[in-house]
């Protein structure tokens, strides 16, 4: 039971998990709103990211800008970069910690 917590408590290797699982959570989100969800309308205007339409007294309407495709691409690098890292470090943190062991 000792082993199993002290793997399961391990920094080291928590730490790398959690930047895969950064990694692939932000590349979801980045895939799922790139492949054409929309919140409210998209317009293309120089204003804020989120703004308030004027409406009428009973309705509010809160509408979000997507932004360029550039933008989507870089958040897309970035995670699979994330990804990669997490699994590329993880990797030789097992085989350094097999040569220890050795």
């Amino acid at each position: 039971m000792r082993q199993f917590w002290h793997r399961l408590t391990n920094r080291d290797r928590l730490c790398y998990a959690l930047v895969i699982a950064f990694g692939i959570c932000l590349l979801t989100v980045s895939i799922f709103f790139q492949l054409g969800y929309k919140i409210g309308e998209r317009q293309i205007t120089p204003n804020p990211f989120i703004r308030n339409e004027p409406q009428a007294a009973a309705v509010r309407v809160l509408l979000l800008d997507e932004p360029s495709q550039i933008v989507r691409g870089i958040e897309i690098a970035i995670s699979l970069g994330m990804i990669t890292l997490g699994a590329e470090r993880l990797k030789n943190y097992k085989r350094r910690q097999y040569e220890n062991s050795n």
